[in-house]
């Protein structure tokens, strides 16, 4: 039987995120749909407030930020902020009862300038700006008086926390079960029909609860991928390789910054707008024609590598007072040299040679070496 529109939520820690968050929503819809059970109008993953205090919860701007890295493919899941924004831990049975209540609001023929939250299902996005009435129903295939049933989305470990005493309370139950409904990602050799069958008030709204069998293992969880960072030990291929590089790039889980991929191509992008004509090459050492610029142009008056310049009175390089510069009583301008027809075997960003044109017998130090420049 037809379940109507509905609305997958999966609330949790996603401390982080694992590749099994993500594929239950795939294999949950798949499966509802193929039976005719229902359509599925869209996907909302809600992260729990920091307030929880689960260990190794951090903090919800970066869970946030890695399960929109996670699902920036995704097309129908999206992320909804409305726990981590309460001013303390909000229970499973409000976060349903809002997110429903909300969907249904917006939907309504009378919602005309309600702004739309960004986690609201695309689906529903499009039915609301369909202005003829026969379009809408048929969108959504029914009337618009159904409305949409947000169903918690988990795996068999969160059904069978329900037998725990004193962590789920009695009336948070019967509203998560009775007026939402349960679809639980179970593996193969499970058996939660059992379970069911031994809890009265599961056994009670049995009709609400959907068992969805993942044939396919899958075993990664969040404690799995933690204990591996924290072991310097690799995690790829668990979860997506931009989560685990936002992972070690902010230091989570005790992980240490390497170099990745993901890290490479955001310095990439960072520094694309940097001409490498704009750097500025300075000498190592000391330099006594710091005010002549030396260009290479295309000027065809000049056909010699070499440059000659007019040098300064020698002086002793070692002094700390020391200058060395072109006389500003000569020419205050800085010198400008051009070269053109430049050999064959120059090399581009070969330095010129500069020499002086002051005879070298002038300009012998007492031991009568030459000065080389």
């Amino acid at each position: 039987m037809s379940q109507g529109k509905i609305v997958l939520m999966a609330c949790g820690s996603f401390s982080p995120p694992t590749y099994m968050h993500l594929r239950m929503f795939e294999i949950a819809r798949d499966y509802m749909q193929s039976l005719g059970m229902g359509t599925v109008v869209g996907g909302i993953v809600s992260p729990v407030h920091d307030a929880y205090g689960k260990k190794d919860l951090v903090a919800s701007h970066h869970r946030i930020s890695m399960l929109k890295l996670a699902l920036r493919s995704s097309g129908w899941i999206k992320i909804s902020e409305w726990e981590t924004q309460q001013s303390g831990w909000t229970r499973t049975k409000l976060s349903l009862q809002y997110h429903q209540d909300t969907i249904n609001c917006h939907m309504s023929p009378l919602n005309i300038n309600t702004e739309s939250p960004s986690w609201l299902p695309d689906d529903v996005l499009n039915v609301n700006s369909i202005d003829e009435q026969n379009n809408l129903n048929e969108k959504l295939n029914g009337n618009v008086g159904e409305g949409v049933t947000v169903k918690l989305l988990c795996g068999a470990d969160l059904l069978e926390s329900f037998a725990k005493p004193g962590l789920w309370s009695d009336e948070d139950l019967e509203t998560i079960v009775g007026r939402h409904g349960l679809v639980v990602v179970t593996r193969a050799g499970s058996d939660p029909g059992r379970f069911i069958y031994e809890s009265d008030m599961l056994y009670k709204y049995r009709k609400n609860v959907t068992l969805v069998t993942n044939y396919i293992a899958n075993e990664v969880s969040s404690t799995v991928i933690r204990r591996l960072l924290q072991r310097g030990e690799s995690a790829k291929y668990l979860t997506d390789d931009a989560v685990l590089a936002y992972i070690r790039q902010n230091r989570l889980y005790g992980s240490v910054p390497c170099v990745t991929e993901y890290n490479l191509l955001n310095d990439i992008l960072a520094n694309y707008e940097k001409s490498p004509q704009d750097v500025i090459m300075t000498s190592p050492e000391e330099t006594s024609f710091k005010n002549i610029l030396i260009s290479i142009r295309d000027k065809p008056s000049i056909v010699d590598e070499t440059i000659t310049v007019k040098r300064a009175k020698k002086s002793n390089f070692l002094m700390p007072n020391h200058t060395d510069t072109i006389s500003p009583t000569l020419d205050p301008k800085p010198k400008m040299a051009y070269i053109d027809k430049v050999p064959s075997t120059y090399v581009p960003g070969k330095a010129v040679k500069i020499v002086s044109d002051v005879k070298q017998h002038a300009i012998k130090d007492e031991k009568g070496g030459g000065c080389a420049l």
